[in-house]
């Protein structure tokens, strides 16, 4: 004979409310308007197909308000939304849904995040391509949006201006070393921030040159 199923506690907080059941461990946390929609009270018999129909709800509020709290804080782009609701055991069809609300809201866009990251790194810490897409990529934004992006960015700014930029906040640092020790510092720094050779070379021979007539 199969266990009858049975809503042995309600308890409404201010935002939502708890559900015992006599077949679950832990309660399921679900929304007045899902309490209101289903009419539950404590007591109530509900079959199989109605009890997985409330934990999919429920898994779908959290979820939701998981990702609003995540969305509160700061942008996200799509993939890191989408990583970090999976690291909390959310369940795939769950997060795409919650995922999609909020793309169609326009909440979610990983065109315009990816714009204002790559604007704002390259205005407080200027980089090369490289180093840019790559800040872009570990962001989880995809390949192709983070080169597109790069190149919009850095289409107009000269890469020298940009190394030299880049290597005058490190200059207190490699300033007092003597000069060829200083250089190679200085490339292998630039190389890490993703500028080509050339332009690192002439970054830093400015740079040297303009300290000289200081």
């Amino acid at each position: 004979m199969t266990e009858e199923v049975r809503i042995t506690k309600l308890t409404r907080g201010d935002k939502r409310g708890k559900l015992e059941i006599s077949t679950l461990d832990k309660p399921l946390i679900v929304s007045h308007e899902m309490i209101l929609q289903h009419r539950l009270v404590e007591g109530v018999v509900i079959t199989p197909a109605q009890l997985e129909l409330l934990r999919f709800e429920s898994e779908l509020y959290l979820c939701d308000d998981t990702a609003a709290r995540l969305l509160a804080v700061r942008q996200h782009s799509v993939g890191e939304l989408k990583a970090k609701l999976t690291q909390r055991k959310f369940s795939v069809e769950v997060a795409r849904r919650v995922i999609k609300k909020y793309i169609d809201r326009g909440v979610l866009d990983d065109n315009h995040y990816a714009l204002k990251l790559a604007e704002k790194l390259v205005a407080e810490r200027p980089c090369g391509r490289s180093y840019l897409v790559a800040h872009l990529r570990r962001k989880k934004i995809s390949r192709e949006l983070a080169e597109e992006t790069a190149d919009m960015v850095l289409t107009g700014r000269e890469e020298i201006a940009l190394a030299m930029a880049s290597l005058e906040k490190r200059w207190a640092h490699l300033g007092q070393f003597e000069l060829e020790v200083a250089r190679n510092k200085s490339y292998n720094y630039l190389s890490r921030r993703g500028f080509s050779y050339p332009a690192a070379r002439a970054a830093f021979e400015k740079l040297v040159n303009r300290q000289k007539e200081d």
